[in-house]
C-alpha cells in the first residue's frame, strides 16, 4: 500500500468549510486512494497545537487562509520554517504569513500589499475610486490569469501554478477544490496521471436563489429570470414591463399602487395585495460568496423563509471587500424596502469612505 501524501488546512474564521473539503477531498481519492486532508481552524494552534505541528512536519503541502491574529502568526511562522514543507500556499492573511508562500521558485518576499503600479491599475479598473481599489485587483487578478498561461519558462511556470491555485480557491466548489488538490498533486508531488479540469470562474459579486438554475452576476440577468418566475407563480399575470434592470421598480410601483387600492377597498372586503400576486415588500439579503459556493444552507434558508411570507427577495452575494459596490451601484434600481446584512461588515466601503462621508 502507497504511503499516504498528505496536504493541511489551517483556516480562520472558516468553520463552515470542513464538511466541504471533506467531499474535496473525496473526489481525489477517486484516483488517488492515498491522498488525505487534514483540516484545522486557527483555535486549534491554542488547543492542540502539538496535532498542528506534526500534522504540518509531514504534509506534502500546506495551505494557510484567513490568519489574520497575531497570537497564531508567531505560533504558525516559526513551525513552518522548521519543518519547511514542500509546497506552501497561503491566501488573505497577516504579511508575515503571506510571506511563507512556497511554489516551486515562486515566492512572496514584500508582504507590504499590492505594488503602486497594480494598485494604479486596479484604480483604473473600478472608475479611478480609490475606495473601490481592492475590488479592482480582483478583476485584475482575473485578467492575470487568463493571460498567465501564455507565459514560457520554469519561474513563470511555478507563478502560473500558483495564479492557477489562486484562481480555484477564489472560485471554490468541490470540483474547482478537487482539481485544486490535483494540479498540485501533478505539478510538484509526481502524480502525473490525475485528471485535472481547469477552474470554473464564477462571478465575485452577484445573485444567488435556491430556485435559480444558475448564479447571476448582474442585476438585468437576475431580473430576467425573476420576471419569468414571477409571471408564470401569478399564472402568466402580465406585470406591464419589459425593460432590463428596471422591474424592481415597476414592481414595487404596481405594489404601492394595489396597496393605495386596497385600503379605498377596505371597508367592502377589497382582495388582499398576495391574492392579486404582488410581493408586500423587497427584501436584499447579504451573504458571502464563499458561503453560496461552499454550499452552506443557511442563505436559502433566510431567502424562503421571507418569501413564505409574501415578500420580494433579492438574494445577493459579495466576497466583503465590494458589498458598498452592491449596496451603491445595484440596490438603487432594484427596488428595495429592506437591506439584511449576514456578513458583518459595514455597507459603507470601510474606513476610507466614512472618513470621506464625515
Amino acid at each position: 500500500m502507497s504511503a499516504p501524501i498528505e496536504f493541511v488546512m489551517l483556516l480562520g474564521q472558516q468553520r463552515y468549510s470542513h464538511d466541504f473539503f471533506r467531499k474535496a477531498e473525496a473526489e481525489v481519492r477517486k484516483e488517488l486512494p492515498s491522498f488525505r486532508l487534514h483540516v484545522f481552524e486557527e483555535y486549534d494552534t491554542e488547543r492542540r497545537p502539538d496535532e498542528v505541528e506534526a500534522a504540518i512536519a509531514r504534509c506534502s503541502c500546506l495551505f494557510t487562509s484567513l490568519i489574520i491574529l497575531g497570537e497564531t502568526s508567531e505560533w504558525l511562522v516559526p513551525v513552518v520554517e522548521r519543518h519547511d514543507p514542500p509546497v506552501v500556499f497561503c491566501f488573505e492573511s497577516l504579511p508575515e504569513i503571506m510571506r511563507l508562500t512556497k511554489v516551486g521558485s515562486y515566492g512572496f518576499k514584500g508582504g507590504k500589499g499590492m505594488p503602486k503600479p497594480v494598485q494604479n491599475v486596479a484604480r483604473l479598473l473600478v472608475g479611478g475610486r480609490e475606495e473601490d481599489a481592492l475590488y479592482g485587483y480582483v478583476k485584475l487578478q482575473q485578467i492575470t490569469s487568463k493571460l498567465i498561461k501564455f507565459l514560457p519558462g520554469k519561474k513563470m511556470g511555478d507563478f502560473r501554478n500558483w495564479s492557477t491555485v489562486q484562481s480555484y480557491w477564489s472560485n471554490r466548489d468541490v470540483a474547482n477544490a478537487a482539481n485544486m488538490f490535483k494540479l498540485i498533486l501533478q505539478e510538484y508531488l509526481g502524480q502525473s496521471k490525475l485528471r485535472i479540469v481547469a477552474p470554473r470562474e464564477m462571478p465575485p459579486m452577484g445573485f444567488a436563489h435556491p430556485d435559480a438554475p444558475k448564479l447571476f452576476a448582474t442585476p438585468e440577468e437576475f431580473e430576467r429570470w425573476e420576471r419569468g418566475r414571477w409571471e408564470h407563480r401569478t399564472e402568466n399575470r402580465k406585470l406591464r414591463t419589459t425593460e432590463p434592470g428596471n422591474y424592481g421598480t415597476k414592481l414595487t410601483q404596481q405594489r404601492v399602487q394595489g396597496t393605495e387600492g386596497r385600503a379605498q377597498r377596505t371597508e367592502r372586503g377589497g382582495a388582499r395585495e398576495e391574492e392579486q400576486g404582488l410581493p408586500i415588500g423587497t427584501v436584499a439579503v447579504l451573504s458571502f460568496r464563499a458561503h453560496i459556493l461552499t454550499g452552506t444552507q443557511y442563505h436559502n434558508e433566510v431567502v424562503r423563509a421571507l418569501e413564505a411570507q409574501g415578500l420580494r427577495v433579492i438574494p445577493l452575494f459579495c466576497m466583503g471587500i465590494e458589498t458598498h459596490i452592491a449596496v451603491r451601484e445595484w440596490l438603487p434600481k432594484l427596488g428595495v424596502d429592506l437591506v439584511i446584512n449576514t456578513m458583518g461588515f459595514p455597507l459603507v466601503g470601510g474606513r476610507r469612505v466614512r472618513q470621506k462621508l464625515e
